[in-house]
């Protein structure tokens, strides 16, 4: 495959309004056994605006894992000899050690926030996107706070590399991760090899209707799918059975009305939708592990 492009300028870096921080390895390495950046650490992050021409090859990969996001323009880049392209509102993690090639397209130049990654969750957390083209879409609104937290991470480094600043940036860089693998509903890490299908409606309808109860069928209906297609998806993204979730949320529920008001546990099940008390007793002990009553007790005994 022919890597060259018709234009011969290739940057790294230098571009207009840049961020870039690279942490001295020989630090990297000291700090590589502190209990809190074992599990993670970010080791260079950056923003590239409109970066033309920007170009960068690993024939043996980099050491740590690479999160691009991509929040405007377009770029491409190459795993194993495969290449892909990677548009706006989308990100990939380039895993530790494989070779690849990436770079912004010449008509619409790319913007990215990336960064640098190790550790043990550093590992799991590379290991979630497709295996294939190891890319997902990001959800407007959790690109926004992506920006945030790649903002607050950056910022961590203004005052120099020092070791109470190196944490506060890991732990942004969980953040990130986590925002982008768990609380993004344009990507679902349990549905790798099948076409996502946002539940984002079906979730905000069973919290607005804890008051009573819901069948199978309204939940696939606000989904617009079949019942087994909806059981299936919702079980992929969730890990729980639709029915078996929406108790959930209402034990949950029934948790804050028995710690923050003086109902009575006959009047907190007829909150959550259940007719029988001792049902809601039953099945709140099920959930939570406790009846209610000893819940309301425990909570009653902390309290200052």
């Amino acid at each position: 495959m022919n890597h060259q492009s018709s234009v011969s300028i290739r940057l790294r870096d230098g571009f207009r309004g840049q961020i870039l921080y690279v942490i001295p390895r020989s630090i990297v390495q000291q700090l590589s056994v502190h209990p809190l950046l074992r599990s993670i650490a970010a080791t260079d992050i950056g923003w590239y605006p409109n970066a033309r021409y920007h170009y960068c090859e690993r024939p043996v990969g980099a050491p740590e894992h690479i999160l691009i996001y991509c929040t405007e323009g377009t770029g491409w880049y190459e795993l194993e000899g495969a290449r892909y392209m990677l548009d706006a509102d989308e990100a990939v993690v380039l895993p530790a050690n494989i070779p690849h090639i990436y770079g912004a397209s010449e008509r619409d130049p790319w913007s990215i926030y990336w960064v640098h990654f190790t550790g043990l969750e550093g590992d799991y957390y590379a290991q979630i996107p497709p295996g294939d083209t190891h890319r997902l879409t990001v959800d407007p609104q959790c690109g926004v706070e992506l920006v945030k937290l790649f903002r607050q991470c950056y910022g961590s480094f203004v005052g120099g590399f020092v070791l109470p600043r190196l944490i506060h940036a890991s732990k942004l860089v969980n953040h990130i991760l986590g925002e982008l693998f768990y609380n993004n509903p344009a990507f679902s890490s349990n549905m790798r090899t099948s076409r996502f299908h946002s539940l984002e409606s079906v979730f905000a309808f069973l919290v607005d209707n804890l008051c009573r109860p819901v069948s199978l069928a309204e939940m696939a209906s606000q989904a617009d799918l079949s019942e087994s297609q909806f059981s299936y998806t919702f079980r992929q993204q969730t890990g729980h059975p639709p029915l078996a979730y929406f108790n959930q949320l209402k034990m949950q529920h029934a948790c804050m009305l028995l710690t923050v008001t003086h109902l009575s546990i006959h009047e907190i099940a007829g909150e959550i939708g259940v007719a029988d008390s001792y049902y809601f007793s039953r099945l709140f002990k099920k959930i939570i592990g406790v009846s209610p009553s000893e819940y309301r007790n425990s909570i009653i005994k902390t309290k200052p």
